[in-house]
């Protein structure tokens, strides 16, 4: 993890897949929720998940 001080902040992590699908997960549950702002991470983190798994796989990890 990197976090810099400065004009912005980074953070470089690499998430695990259980860590992506239960975030993922989550998030979906929550995605009315989702402060202004996340748009873009949400989208990029459901991508990652609908890249990894089946049609079928993916119906059964959302419902």
């Amino acid at each position: 993890m990197t976090i810099e001080n400065g004009d912005f902040t980074v953070l470089d992590y690499s998430f695990s897949k259980k860590e992506l699908f239960l975030l993922a997960r989550y998030l979906r549950k929550k995605q009315e929720e989702l402060p202004q702002g996340l748009e873009v991470f949400y989208k990029s983190l459901e991508d990652a998940i609908y890249n990894t798994l089946s049609l079928e796989e993916v119906k059964k990890f959302y419902s």
